[in-house]
């Protein structure tokens, strides 16, 4: 049993010796928290104090920089209504040369489009006549076809004829050939 007493005491001393450098650590950590607090606080201060200086010099320069921006606001507002007046002659102008300039374009479409007008007319008219040209030549080619198609079978009829003619006078004159054959036997 002395052994476990002897560890049960070996281990209450090592934690009382580990509670001991815990607590040391931590009043080390707090005192360092406690100078950066003081350090903090100072800092605060003089922020503080400074803002409260650099307030009574910022209202006289703003008092100042007021009356600076006035005189600013009026000498642009000056430089502007000035500007604005330059750019509306600019304006005027502007659009009095764009108004010559649509009317010379407007001559010049003019110039263009009456020939061309007219070309387009005669083009027209000429296109007109020959149509009309082309279409009495067409009557015309039917006409002459049809009258060629009644001569051609008015041809096919004589021909036939001609055709019964040849039979008709082969049958007459092959027996009277036959027989001069017969007596010149010397064309065989």
């Amino acid at each position: 049993m002395s052994s476990e007493n002897e560890n049960s005491t070996k281990a209450i001393l090592e934690l009382k010796e580990g509670l001991i450098a815990l607590q040391q650590q931590n009043e080390s950590r707090m005192s360092v928290q406690e100078n950066k607090l003081a350090e903090l606080y100072q800092g605060l201060e003089s922020a503080f104090s400074k803002i409260h200086q650099d307030t009574g010099k910022r209202k006289h320069h703003n008092d100042s920089s007021f009356d600076q921006l006035s005189d600013t606001i009026i000498r642009s507002s000056e430089e502007m209504r000035k500007e604005y007046e330059e750019m509306e002659k600019l304006q005027d102008k502007r659009r009095e040369t764009e108004s010559q300039q649509y009317s010379h374009s407007i001559t010049k479409t003019k110039i263009v489009a009456y020939p061309a007008i007219v070309l387009a007319f005669a083009g027209l008219i000429h296109m007109f006549y020959t149509v009309n040209v082309m279409e009495k030549a067409m009557t015309q080619m039917s006409k002459d076809m049809s009258g060629m198609r009644r001569d051609v079978n008015t041809l096919s009829v004589h021909v036939s004829g001609m055709r019964q003619d040849m039979n008709i006078l082969t049958h007459n004159v092959a027996p009277a050939m036959n027989g001069m054959r017969q007596m010149m036997p010397w064309t065989n």
